[in-house]
């Protein structure tokens, strides 16, 4: 949704004096995840199947003369070292448009949980930028940009389901994910992606999942083969506390999949009921756990209705 406020100009024309853009910026799941090695620049390989949500944050952002952000959440930076600052930086050097931001996050996407807010946030303000500023870039610049900001943020542009790889940039749309409903679970941990990235480089031995098997069995259909063969490598590295408990009790309500997200420390599980997803969600939050149900959405940014 774009707000405007025109103001009579010379000779009766007008123009836009502020003009303000606000977009939802989805949360993610990964379905699939594995690492394929490291880049001589220090990149991890990444092949993970990503499944967006609507769980979403609400990015506003306003023309201004400089950069500034504020966020309601008080653990989340508002400077330089926040990726949607970062993107909306990025984005004036790239595009060479004099100009500034100010960008309002109200996060509703739980951070260092794998669920890509931060990424999210990132590409929020890359695609409201290039509307606000009508610099017409295409979706495959907008991706390439945010592929320097991080691994996830040109998946969260894209959206839906896809198979990303590489450092990211490489993303494949694939066939909707089934309606579905899905328990997440925010343990009170939470997980540096750095220090979860030094643990797995630390592993002796890693077992990989059958990825190009799973992506096959997917594209004919097979849920349940593609969910028998995932897994998140991750899983063998960073210990979240009450995993194993959590992933207990959704199998206890017959859930279709259970696994732990990005690098943790979300845990989730899937379920083609959707009572029956509510009723283990009410269940673990008996049990002291922060559970909420999300469902797949087709689209990364998705347009926002008061």
């Amino acid at each position: 949704m774009i707000y405007m406020q025109k103001l009579p100009g010379a000779g009766g024309a007008e123009k836009v004096k502020k003009m303000k853009i606000i977009k939802l910026a989805a949360a993610k799941l990964n379905l699939l995840l594995d690492l394929t090695g490291i880049f001589p620049n220090g990149y991890h390989g990444i092949y993970t199947v990503m499944q967006s949500v609507d769980l979403a944050d609400v990015v506003s952002i306003e023309q201004a003369k400089d950069i500034a952000l504020t966020c309601d959440a008080p653990e989340i930076p508002c400077d330089v070292h926040n990726t949607a600052y970062k993107a909306a930086r990025l984005f004036f050097a790239q595009t060479g448009i004099e100009g500034g931001a100010h960008i309002d996050i109200q996060k509703r996407i739980p951070s260092q949980a794998g669920m890509a807010g931060g990424s999210a946030d990132a590409a929020a303000v890359l695609c409201g930028l290039n509307e606000l500023y009508q610099a017409d870039l295409s979706q495959a610049q907008l991706c390439a940009l945010g592929a320097k900001i991080g691994a996830d943020v040109p998946f969260c542009m894209l959206g839906g389901t896809a198979l990303c790889q590489n450092i990211g940039e490489l993303c494949t749309k694939l066939p909707d994910l089934p309606a579905c409903s899905i328990v997440c679970v925010k343990p009170d941990c939470n997980v540096s992606t750095a220090e979860a990235y030094a643990a797995y480089d630390a592993l002796q031995q890693v077992r990989h999942p059958a990825k190009e098997n799973a992506i096959f069995a997917y594209m004919q259909g097979d849920l349940q083969e593609f969910y028998r063969l995932c897994a998140n490598v991750f899983e063998q590295a960073v210990d979240v506390p009450g995993r194993a408990e959590i992933k207990s009790v959704m199998r206890a309500f017959r859930c279709d999949f259970t696994l732990m997200t990005g690098s943790g420390s979300v845990v989730y599980g899937i379920f083609s009921d959707e009572k029956v997803a509510e009723d283990c969600a009410s269940a673990l939050r008996r049990g002291g756990r922060n559970a909420f149900v999300v469902h797949p959405v087709a689209a990364g940014i998705l347009p926002y209705v008061k």
